[in-house]
């Protein structure tokens, strides 16, 4: 019975787009933050200190996304048709997706070896009419 329990939480899990890697973070926090910490959790009784540290740190990469962004985009012309501005990736923001990619395929590499039927796999897919 408890094994049935467990396939419904990964199962919920995937639905929402949230597969936990195995590595755990942790780390001792200033004081400061930590009673800001806190505080959140009080006020949000309702979610897990995971859920709400993983909002928070969502949050703040966005933000360093965004600032990297602004700062890293070049304009390099217009799309022909629609005169919409074309930018160039570079700096630290275009490094930064790289890494981000980087690793998260191997993360998920290290999540499909025990889960074989959640990974899909990519070499199996062509384009176009080929049997």
């Amino acid at each position: 019975m408890t094994t049935k329990k467990s396939v419904n939480l990964t199962d919920a899990k995937r639905e929402r787009g949230l597969r936990l890697v195995r590595k755990r973070y942790s780390c001792r926090l200033p004081l400061a933050l930590a009673s800001r910490l806190e505080a959140l959790f009080e006020m949000h009784p309702q979610k897990t200190r995971t859920q709400l540290l993983t909002d928070l740190l969502g949050l703040g990469l966005v933000e360093v996304e965004r600032a990297s962004s602004d700062a890293a985009a070049g304009m390099a012309g217009f799309q022909p048709d629609t005169r919409q501005p074309v930018y160039l990736l570079t700096g630290p923001f275009s490094e930064f997706h790289d890494l981000i990619h980087k690793h998260h395929l191997a993360m998920e590499h290290e999540l499909d070896k025990d889960e074989p039927e959640a990974s899909y796999p990519m070499d199996d897919y062509t384009l176009g009419d080929v049997e």
